[in-house]
């Protein structure tokens, strides 16, 4: 049985798919959760303070794909990444409309790309055209699978640019 915290987080992500975060109460999210008020306040200020926590968490599983070995995915890790935003999509369409959260979070991976390539240029690079594509495939409203584009992003990754453009370093 789900304890009180984990049903008030998913009450608040199923009605973040009818509901923008700031037409939310905190009495539909407990009247959802089925949780009195008291039990919503013995985890959460309000509900600012439950979207950090589930941007905390969310954002915490996204850069943790970048934290495991290469051979441990079993499938490649873009397709990870983009069924977890298709998971949590009530999530992450409000976090890639605010680009403040964009930046956060191209920033947060960039650290994280930078432990892996030892490269800041790269790992910027990489960080902020992952996060751009992947907030182009949110804010179109997910016209391709998670499938497809994994396989897209997979495919950027990992081409030569400088044998593209004719120019070779």
């Amino acid at each position: 049985m789900k304890v009180g915290k984990e049903t008030i987080i998913e009450a608040f992500l199923q009605l973040l798919h009818k509901k923008s975060f700031e037409e939310l109460s905190v009495k539909e999210i407990i009247q959802k959760a089925g949780f009195s008020r008291s039990t919503f306040y013995l985890h959460f200020a309000d509900k600012y303070e439950l979207m950090e926590d589930v941007r905390r968490t969310l954002n915490g599983h996204f850069l943790s794909f970048y934290e495991m070995e290469f051979n441990q995915w079993g499938k490649p890790m873009t397709l990870h990444l983009c069924e977890h935003i298709f998971e949590y999509r009530s999530f992450y369409e409000l976090e890639f409309s605010d680009t403040n959260a964009i930046q956060k979070l191209s920033n947060r991976l960039a650290a994280h790309l930078l432990l892996v390539f030892d490269d800041q240029d790269y790992a910027i690079f990489a960080s902020y055209g992952t996060i751009g594509y992947l907030t182009i495939w949110v804010k179109n409203s997910f016209q391709m699978s998670p499938a497809e584009a994994a396989e897209k992003l997979l495919k950027i990754g990992f081409t030569n640019w400088t044998k593209k453009i004719g120019y070779e370093i």
